[in-house]
């Protein structure tokens, strides 16, 4: 679906589709993971990568483990945005999240996974992407190109 705003009608919102938004979330090194702690929304950045259509991120003890810990419903959210040229795309991933336990899963994880967070983040946290929805927001003369 495309929508025009009435007063810019060279400016496009698009929605993607799933193959778009996961080409998308596998480009991010950085996003948000959306989760509830007591009942209360909160987004906490997470660097993250993409194991097949599942997103991966690392964590120490707290309320990311407890999620996957608990099979917890989450979201991960990542962006890019160009300020200058109002342009740019949001993807939502969300999925109940998991405790990663294969051995093969936790050695690819860790060959492409390294928090920027200090400390250490021995837990590895898998969101599947059981809903995935994304939008870029272009001029009309990039609309053709994507």
């Amino acid at each position: 679906m495309i929508t025009v705003p009435e007063h810019e009608s060279s400016f496009w919102a698009v929605e993607l589709e799933r193959a778009q938004c996961l080409e998308l979330i596998r480009g991010a090194c950085i996003a948000r993971v959306v989760l509830s702690i007591k009942c209360i929304p909160v987004a906490l950045p997470v660097n993250v990568s993409v194991l097949d259509e599942d997103v991966i991120f690392t964590t120490d003890s707290g309320s990311k483990l407890t999620a996957a810990i608990e099979g917890q419903v989450v979201s991960v959210e990542a962006d890019d945005i160009d300020l200058m040229y109002r342009t740019g795309w949001s993807v939502l991933a969300t999925g109940r999240a998991q405790l990663v336990t294969e051995p093969t899963d936790i050695e690819w994880a860790n060959s492409r996974l390294q928090a920027w967070a200090p400390g250490p983040h021995p837990f590895l946290v898998k969101v599947p992407s059981t809903l995935i929805s994304g939008r870029r927001l272009m001029w009309d003369a990039l609309q053709n190109t994507w």
